[in-house]
C-alpha cells in the first residue's frame, strides 16, 4: 500500500500533479459533482483555459478531454424502401443504407415514401470509410 501511495503523490501526468492535495478532491464539492459517476469533459464544463496559455494541470503537449461523439449526416431521395421485409431496408440516392427496426421506423420525423428527401445522421467519424455498421441517430423526410 506504501509503494501505490507514493505513486500517488508524486503521479504528474494522469493525475495532474495532484500530489497531497488529493485528500482535498476527495473531500471537495467539485467530486461530489459527478455526472452519473464520471466527471464531466472540460469542453463540456466550459473550464478548460485556451490551449495557447500554459496553465497548471493541463500542459499545453496533452490533448483535449472532449468526450463528444462525432457524427455525420447524410442525405439523398429514397430509392428502395422495404417496409415489408425485417429489418425495414432503406437506400438513399447517394448511396447510403439504413436498416430500422420497427420501432425506430415509427420514430422518423416524417412519412417515408419513395422520392422522398431523408436526412439520416449517424454517430460515426467524417473520415470512417470502413463498411461496418453505424448507430443511427436522427431521420428526417421531408418533400
Amino acid at each position: 500500500m506504501g509503494k501505490f501511495r507514493d505513486f500517488l503523490l508524486t503521479e504528474q501526468i494522469g493525475l495532474g500533479d495532484l500530489g497531497n492535495r488529493i485528500d482535498t478532491l476527495f473531500n471537495s464539492q467539485k467530486f461530489a459533482n459527478q455526472i452519473d459517476g464520471a466527471f464531466a469533459s472540460t469542453d463540456v464544463t466550459g473550464t478548460e483555459q485556451s490551449p495557447t496559455l500554459g496553465y497548471a494541470g493541463h500542459s499545453l503537449h496533452l490533448p483535449s478531454t472532449d468526450l463528444t461523439i462525432p457524427s455525420v449526416t447524410k442525405s439523398g431521395r429514397i430509392m428502395v424502401l422495404q417496409t415489408k421485409r425485417n429489418p425495414i431496408f432503406v437506400k438513399l440516392s447517394d448511396g447510403t443504407e439504413a436498416n430500422f427496426t420497427y420501432d425506430e421506423y415509427r420514430k422518423i420525423v416524417g412519412e417515408p415514401k419513395l422520392g422522398s428527401t431523408m436526412t439520416i445522421t449517424f454517430q460515426r467519424h467524417p473520415e470512417d470509410r470502413m463498411r461496418a455498421y453505424s448507430k443511427i441517430d436522427q431521420v428526417e423526410v421531408t418533400d
